[in-house]
């Protein structure tokens, strides 16, 4: 968790040194509209996007062995954690990746760009963290697709908040 804090930091003065200001809005979204229907628009992708993750993650555990491989590695990490750290790890990561990744980095490299190094940074010892790394670049560019569609980083960061404790929840108890 120690590395989130530098991360939204970086993300912060990255936005604000691209004279954008702001590292959680677009000045030109896809969509038109007031910022209240946008926001709202955005935090319902955001939960809409959650739902469907988490409601499908025990399919691939259940049903493909990069699933349960994935999950066999994840839960030798996730295990030792209470329910009170898995909160804070994913409030923690969700806010800080998705300040740097979407609203500081998506803007200046763009949407696939953006998501091939979110995916890239989920890298881990094992063959088994290639399934990690490409999932996380399906995850960046949907969690990028809300932001630009938007222009408001809230719904991205409710999909990554909820789908991280939801699913290390799953992995600690199974």
């Amino acid at each position: 968790m120690l590395v989130y804090a530098p991360l939204t930091v970086g993300a912060l003065l990255w936005a604000w040194g691209s004279e954008r200001r702001l590292a959680w809005a677009l000045e030109a979204p896809w969509m038109g509209g007031s910022y209240v229907f946008r926001l709202l628009t955005s935090l319902g992708l955001g939960l809409g996007l959650a739902i469907a993750v988490v409601a499908i993650t025990p399919t691939f555990v259940e049903r493909t062995r990069w699933g349960r491989d994935l999950h066999h590695e994840l839960a030798e990490l996730i295990r030792a954690l209470s329910p009170s750290e898995i909160m804070a790890l994913a409030l923690s990561s969700g806010i800080a990746e998705e300040l740097f990744f979407r609203g500081a980095m998506q803007p200046v490299l763009g949407l696939l760009l953006s998501s091939a190094i979110f995916g890239l940074v989920h890298v881990g010892p094992r063959k088994v963290f290639l399934a990690w790394i490409a999932w996380a670049f399906v995850m960046g560019l949907l969690f990028g697709m809300i932001f630009e569609l938007t222009g408001i980083l809230w719904g991205p960061v409710l999909a990554h908040v909820w789908i991280n404790q939801r699913n290390m929840t799953y992995i600690r108890r199974r």
